[in-house]
């Protein structure tokens, strides 16, 4: 976990120095409640020039759920369990303007602990990324949709947040 954690926080640095030699760019610290996060989440997002085009998402979010719906690799999990995990994403931004269309594809390394057993589990899923995104450059930032994953769920999902 710990390797896995390390790759994904390099990457994100990688990119986000990428992103800053490529001049004006908007960047933005969102809430997301639902959603690939789980429950509610935090997440950084970053374009890699000006407030459309490529980008990409990267943060932290924490769950409660009663099932193994929503992880690939959950061998013998049963039972309720709390989650936290790292939802990571690449986007595209359709529109010039406030409005966007998102389209993205994500993954999410995360652990549960069962509580019945105590006993901590860790797995993954992929994910894509279908949205409308109101962002201005700076400012307030709203989002609503769908985030599908591998096992067939379609995770909905809201954010509210600040670009800067």
């Amino acid at each position: 976990m710990k390797k896995i954690v390390l790759t994904i926080t390099l990457c994100v640095l990688a990119l986000n120095a990428f992103a800053q030699k490529n001049g004006t760019y908007t960047k933005s610290i969102n809430m997301e409640l639902l959603g690939s996060s789980g429950m509610v989440g935090v997440n950084y997002d970053a374009r890699f020039k000006g407030n459309h085009g490529w980008g990409y998402s990267a943060g932290i979010g924490y769950g409660y759920a009663n099932s193994n719906y929503d992880f690939v690799e959950t061998p013998g999990r049963d039972g309720v369990s709390h989650e936290i995990g790292i939802p990571v994403e690449v986007n595209y931004l359709f529109g010039k303007r406030n409005s966007h269309f998102v389209l993205g594809a994500g993954g999410f390394v995360g652990a549960w602990i069962n509580e019945g057993s105590r006993k901590a589990q860790f797995g993954y899923t992929l994910f894509a990324d279908i949205a409308y995104r109101y962002q201005k450059p700076t400012g307030f930032t709203f989002s609503v949709g769908l985030k599908p994953n591998l096992t067939n769920v379609f995770w909905p999902y809201i954010t509210l947040g600040y670009s800067f």
